[in-house]
């Protein structure tokens, strides 16, 4: 059974989507946002691969404003070089999903540790946790890019997980909302859970999620009605 539930963040506990909010005022339509939004966070996702599997990485900052660029010069939008930096500054600015609040309240009354391991900035985390509202909830945030400069799924960032949970691998759940990272942590011999809000169909690679659920809520019920089990 799960003592330490190790997260990913973006596109996990927090919407990057909801950067869109931040966009609108600079482009003018809601529409035009989310169509940037979506250009810019697909970008990100592609860029961090292809740095780590070419071991050329960027501090996470410096890609995060590239692919804004790379996104605004695809939609042929102009903005001023302030404009630009105004809105990566706000990148923190990402709501929690829906489910999220709750469920993690009803895994810490189940008495795990959870923790952060993700791309960003240890900042960058802490800022976009606190404006979202997970923060308190949170026993430990690691920046994978800052400690060991790799994105997932390089090996290196769940073997940083792995010494840095404090118990045994067995006892370790990684919890995610991409499939590729389920691949990544599995490979790595760890019990993973994929929340798939999107309800993605998933790749047949024979790797299968010790959880698959479409929500945070339904992981945190799930394991509550295990330990249950476990305990009579």
């Amino acid at each position: 059974m799960a003592k330490t539930l190790i997260f990913d963040t973006w596109g996990t506990l927090v919407d990057n989507y909801s950067i869109s909010d931040v966009l609108e005022p600079y482009v003018n339509e809601a529409n035009t946002a989310h169509i940037v939004a979506h250009d810019w966070r697909f970008h990100q996702k592609w860029a961090m691969f292809y740095t780590t599997l070419a071991e050329s990485f960027v501090p996470h900052p410096d890609l995060t404003e590239a692919c804004l660029r790379w996104a605004l010069e695809k939609n042929h939008i102009a903005l001023s070089e302030s404009a630009i930096k105004e809105i990566v500054s706000q990148y923190h600015k990402l709501r929690a999903y829906p489910d999220v609040i709750n469920a993690l309240k009803d895994l810490k009354k189940q008495g795990h540790k959870l923790m952060i391991v993700a791309n960003p900035t240890k900042k960058m985390i802490e800022d976009h946790s606190k404006y979202a509202g997970t923060y308190p909830y949170l026993d430990e945030i690691i920046s994978n890019g800052e400690e060991v400069n790799a994105f997932k799924p390089s090996p290196k960032v769940f073997n940083l997980g792995i010494e840095r949970a404090g118990c045994e691998k067995s006892d370790i759940l990684w919890v995610t909302g991409h499939f590729w990272e389920i691949v990544g942590a599995t490979k790595q011999g760890l019990k993973t859970a994929w929340t798939n809000r999107a309800r993605q169909p998933m790749l047949k690679i024979g790797v299968t999620p010790t959880y698959t659920t479409n929500n945070l809520q339904e992981l945190a019920n799930i394991l509550s009605t295990e330990r249950e089990r476990a305990e009579a």
